[in-house]
């Protein structure tokens, strides 16, 4: 990440600091690079002056300061000032000269195993401080973690919390935090510990030891099921690292390994410098040179354009330092970017259904055999650029969980998904099949992800494709056309057995909702080819999922009418039940219904008697297993 020059109407001082550039922008604000009196430059956070307008949003970022300034230590970057009552609030932390470890692994690939070592060491001491501050992290992730000359620092607090006060920055049963890095306990919006900053701990540890997220799959929605209910993919991990790591992937909080035994676990580790590879060594020492010429000039003032860059570069070698200085800056990658890593989505503000979808129906995407339509769709299209098998008939396929169609070729993947509520909901550049596209920007080992919704008015569901290790979005795009070129026939599924077929929204007979939540509309506010929601005195949403119940958390189960039995999920949250009825297994995966009950705090047990009464009487409307 290079840094960027300031604006027109970006401020040039903040309190005593001189603004020099931008180091990054997200979603709750922006970092600037700044130097003080004494020359020292730091990290300015400010949060976005739209967001102070929302009720409660100062009182968050003093939370936020108060949490950074409890933690100090030999890895994290301390804080050294702030104004939580100026016009824009802002705090100062001390410039780490450092890669990002996202970007390290992105751009020289996986750590070496002394290099992991190392890293793990620093961060089970960074998080030791953090917990004993009283705080939680909840957001550690390689972007939030530097490589500096002598070791890792954790940085960026703007979604810690304190844990005698866990519902400071967020309620219980939110789930702020970056999905890939989450522990189960933040997917399933249950209350986090310091147990939760060790799981990250041990996604990110494996992360850097393999190149790739141990709970990495097709699309978000798989990846917080993986993450909840799966194992850890290790196998790209060296053998000495995986005791280590999975130490810190338990499920269960209470079995995690804590920052004083992940140490003993580690052993010693060898004095002096951090035992980074070359390329990430030499990679520091250019960045701690060209920030050095900026803080030995006094008269620095403002990043310079790309215009004056090009001018500066043609100047005569007698110009002044403060030409050279500002050269060595902006050739410089990489730089720390201290921006909260809050994950959110945005719907666009102008449906991308607006356009004819009507001869699209729901049933006609819950019949479809997905896997079959997408080879079907390619046949004789594959893009020769894309990297994958120009026959998909060669292609490694096989059911999501959400009957949609897992795909791979080579290093590259993708998860197909027809008829759900399509992850990507911000509108991208681009139409594929005379419909707007949606979808997320990046590629590479996060991938990306295009769709478009084909449902009417406040219906989200529509089509979508997510690409893991993809160079780009083409092929998904690609995909989009050919299939949304057949959407009204699609080729059907074989098995008419299959809960896949069945409509959710149908199944529960109007009587039971009525009599368990009701009186109810006639139309439920959100439905899906295999989910429905309804909203009453609770809210019920009633799914169909092709799942390996072996790893899901579940509690002993209880009993339904004629001898079956339903399985509660194990949560901490006393306002949700969500219980689990195994229909048939296939092959290793068991097809199930999940219905689901939000309500008042307190009310778990009543919740689940109501959920038990809602799936005997849908039970009865499923297909018959021979």
């Amino acid at each position: 990440m290079t840094v960027q020059p300031l604006t027109h109407d970006e401020p040039r001082r903040i309190g005593r600091y001189r603004v020099l550039g931008v180091l990054g922008k997200g979603g709750m604000g922006r970092v600037l690079l700044g130097a003080g009196p004494d020359g020292r430059l730091v990290a300015i956070k400010q949060v976005h002056a739209h967001l102070l307008n929302q009720r409660g949003y100062r009182a968050r970022f003093q939370r936020e300061v108060s949490a950074s300034t409890r933690v100090s230590g030999a890895f994290t970057a301390p804080v050294v000032d702030f104004d939580v009552d100026d016009e824009t609030p802002w705090l100062a932390s001390v410039f780490v000269v450092g890669i990002p470890l996202n970007e390290a692994i992105e751009n020289f690939g996986p750590l070496p195993v002394p290099a992991v070592r190392a890293l793990a060491a620093g961060l089970a001491v960074a998080l030791a401080d953090i917990h004993r501050a009283g705080l939680v992290h909840r957001d550690l992730k390689p972007a939030n973690v530097l490589l500096t000359a002598d070791g890792p620092r954790v940085i960026d607090f703007g979604i810690a919390y304190m844990t005698e006060n866990p519902g400071g920055l967020t309620e219980t049963g939110s789930t702020l935090g970056s999905p890939a890095f989450m522990s189960p306990e933040q997917t399933l919006g249950e209350p986090v510990t310091a147990a939760s900053d060790m799981f990250a701990l041990g996604s990110v540890l494996a992360t850097a030891a393999s190149g790739v997220n141990p709970f990495q799959a097709p699309s978000l929605a798989y990846t917080l099921f993986q993450i909840a209910h799966g194992a850890a993919e290790l196998n790209s991990v060296p053998p000495e690292l995986r005791t280590i790591i999975e130490s810190c992937l338990y499920k269960d909080p209470h079995h995690r390994a804590t920052p004083d035994r992940l140490l003993a676990q580690l052993g010693r580790q060898p004095e002096g410098p951090a035992p980074w590879p070359e390329p990430i060594q030499q990679a520091i020492e250019r960045q701690s040179l060209g920030m050095a010429g900026i803080a030995r000039d006094p008269d620095a003032t403002v990043v310079a354009s790309r215009s004056s860059w090009t001018a500066a570069a043609a100047a005569p070698a007698s110009g002044s330092r403060r030409k050279l200085a500002w050269l060595s800056l902006v050739a410089l990658l990489a730089v720390v970017a201290l921006v909260a890593g809050v994950f959110t989505w945005k719907h666009s503000e102008t449906s991308a259904g607006t356009l004819p979808g009507a001869d699209t129906s729901l049933a006609t995407l819950r019949a479809a055999d997905v896997c079959a339509w997408l080879r079907q769709a390619l046949d004789g299209s594959v893009p020769a650029e894309s990297g994958w098998d120009a026959d998909p008939r060669n292609w490694s396929v096989d059911t999501g969980y959400k009957w949609g169609c897992v795909a791979k070729s080579g290093t590259q993947w993708l998860y197909l998904d027809v008829g759900s509520a399509i992850t990507p909901t911000q509108r991208v550049n681009g139409k594929a099949g005379g419909f707007d596209l949606l979808g997320t920007e990046g590629s590479g080992p996060s991938g990306c992800s295009r769709g478009v919704k084909l449902g009417d008015r406040e219906q989200l569901w529509g089509i979508s494709v997510n690409l893991s290790n993809a160079p780009n979005c083409d092929l998904a795009v690609h995909i989009l056309d050919r299939l949304l070129a057949t959407r009204t026939a699609p080729p059907e599924r074989a098995d008419t057995a299959s809960l896949a077929g069945v409509d959710p929204c149908q199944v529960v007979p109007r009587a039971a909702l009525d009599s368990a939540i009701g009186p109810l509309s006639q139309t439920p506010p959100q439905a899906a080819a295999h989910g429905c929601h309804w909203e009453g005195s609770a809210t019920v949403e009633v799914n169909t999922q092709a799942v390996d119940m072996s790893k899901m958390r579940l509690e002993a189960g209880m009993d339904l009418a004629n001898g079956k039995s339903a399985f509660p999920q194990i949560s901490s949250l006393s306002s949700t039940c969500e219980l689990v009825y195994a229909y048939r297994t296939v092959a290793d995966l068991q097809e199930t219904v999940l219905v689901r009950l939000d309500g008042e705090k307190n009310q778990r047990e009543r919740l689940c008697g109501t959920a038990v009464s809602i799936l005997n009487a849908l039970i009865g409307q499923l297909p018959k297993v021979n």
